[in-house]
């Protein structure tokens, strides 16, 4: 890998987002696209200390195939939905590391969220059984407001008349002071 590139420029990547880790070093985690394996991963890689590029090469975090609420119909079955998306990272009130992060569920655009044993990136990674938010909601972000509450940003995947995919923000106010991201209420 050319450390002037951040991703692997021999496949399908998508959706960096940064990380600085409990080593200290900066890592982007992205995610590698389904087409490329026909099962999406959520990777890191480190970062050069100036962020102008890699540091090595991409490692394994999971795979779309270990969430259990990540479903989809092919070849007259039920299997695991092959995509991974919009990774973001954060930590609990505890310092529990976890990852928001989206797939499918058939035909619904489904965020989950996923727990770090270890506390860093390298895991393993635990998959919450069911997806956080409603159907239709994914790739989020998790911010504070300026009233000091924490929140989290999705966007609706939902398909208008014309066949077109609407995509409209949508906020919930979520509590992470203990262990895990409980969410509270979906905001006007």
């Amino acid at each position: 890998m050319d450390t002037a590139d951040y991703c692997p420029a021999d496949r399908p990547t998508l959706d960096g987002t940064f990380w600085v880790d409990t080593d200290g070093k900066p890592y982007m985690v992205f995610c590698g696209e389904w087409l490329a394996n026909d099962n999406g991963t959520m990777e890191k890689v480190e970062l050069l200390p100036d962020l102008s590029g890699a540091a090595g090469e991409p490692q394994l975090l999971f795979r779309a195939s270990d969430a259990p609420w990540s479903r989809e119909r092919r070849d007259g079955g039920v299997f695991f939905n092959r995509v991974t998306d919009g990774p973001w990272l954060f930590r609990t009130g505890t310092g529990r590391l976890g990852m928001i992060w989206t797939s499918w569920v058939f035909n619904d655009y489904t965020m989950g969220v996923a727990y770090s044993e270890s506390g860093t990136l390298d895991g393993p990674w635990v998959q919450n059984p069911e997806p956080i938010l409603p159907p239709n909601h994914g790739h989020g972000m998790i911010f504070t407001d300026f009233d000091g509450r924490t929140l989290i940003s999705a966007h609706s995947h939902t398909e208008d008349a014309n066949g077109r995919y609407i995509r409209r923000p949508t906020l919930w106010e979520i509590d992470l002071t203990g262990d895990t991201l409980k969410v509270l209420r979906k905001l006007k």
